[in-house]
């Protein structure tokens, strides 16, 4: 049994309801009660789709909502009560020319942020990384930075005092390095990107989680002589003054694919596939040391896949394919 690569979104309700979103040839929501009844499975949308494609999440009324890119041209804003979907498109593209990529929204009040990846198909290696601020009848785009990449990560983006803070990847003498960018919600524009590594080597997949002390948790792979080292990076970040706290290398094996950081209590934990097996490894004094990791023989003993989790303390998850229940999910 190993790692099947392939990942879907999973939905908590507080009524401790699953919605489990299978994202494949079409996009499947399944209902999961708390005794683990299937209440619904029903297609929501028919066509070949990835995780890149489609951001999902709830607002203070434990509402799903989120959006969509439907390839065809449009990016639609959807909102999900029970059964029913609402959809209507909040943005119209050229895809004959262009790509978009990893859409995300965040609903806060009256606020909506919306960020994404916008790509010319005739210079493939290259993006605009797209804000449209929201706020009543404000409409405002901004372009946060020009993005030349080797691979195209996925950005993450966190709040401090409702302000979006977005973490991502950015060529820098042909190397990817992490940079990072702050909304002013008083001018409605972005702040200067800063470059918080400057390690010359190729990174990929990253994962970000802030804590109550207003420290970011950021883990990624990064290439260590075509070897993809499992890396940790803690940092503060206080009126556009950055300052990195901690910088350690978890796994040194040949490729850590999907790292993810947990945060459950006061303990942090890191999660990632290696040799299709699950390993994980957690720190006790918020990442200034880090356990040796072990391999998740639970999980790993069965076909496993990645799942997009929604929370102030957990980015993505690890869980079995085709067993998944609140008992099965390693968070609860």
């Amino acid at each position: 049994m190993s790692f099947i690569d392939k990942t879907n979104i999973v939905i908590k309700k507080n009524n401790n309801d699953l919605y489990y979103f299978d994202i494949d040839k079409d996009i499947v929501l399944t209902k999961i009660n708390n005794k683990n009844d299937i209440l619904l499975s029903k297609i929501l949308f028919t066509g070949d789709y990835s995780f890149v494609d489609i951001w999902l999440d709830t607002n203070e009324k434990d509402n799903i909502y989120g959006i969509i890119n439907d390839k065809k041209g449009k990016i639609l804003n959807l909102n999900i009560e029970e059964d029913n979907i609402d959809k209507h498109t909040m943005i119209k593209y050229d895809y004959k020319n262009f790509i978009v990529k990893f859409p995300y929204t965040k609903h806060i009040s009256n606020i909506k942020h919306t960020i994404y990846y916008s790509i010319n198909k005739s210079i493939p290696l290259f993006a605009n990384l797209i804000h449209i601020y929201e706020d009543n009848n404000i409409y405002v785009k901004n372009t946060i930075d020009f993005i030349d990449y080797n691979i195209l990560s996925n950005f993450v983006v966190a709040y401090s005092n409702n302000r979006p803070i977005i973490f991502y990847f950015k060529l820098v003498d042909k190397f990817e390095e992490l940079f990072v960018s702050t909304f002013d919600l008083n001018s409605r524009s972005w702040s200067k990107p800063i470059q918080i590594t400057k390690s010359n080597k190729n990174k990929i997949y990253l994962s970000v989680l802030q804590d109550e002390n207003s420290n970011y948790h950021i883990v990624f792979s990064e290439n260590h002589d075509n070897k993809y080292y499992c890396k940790y990076v803690n940092i503060s970040l206080e009126n556009n003054f950055l300052k990195i706290n901690q910088e350690s290398i978890i796994s040194k094996d040949v490729m850590c694919l999907f790292p993810s950081i947990i945060k459950e209590n006061s303990t942090l934990y890191i999660q990632w596939v290696e040799y299709f097996d699950l390993y994980i490894c957690k720190s006790c004094d918020l990442g200034m040391n880090w356990s040796k990791p072990i391999m998740d023989k639970n999980i790993s003993n069965q076909p496993f896949i990645r799942y997009q989790y929604i929370s102030d303390n957990i980015t993505s998850i690890f869980a079995p394919k085709n067993n998944l229940s609140l008992n099965s999910l390693p968070i609860k």
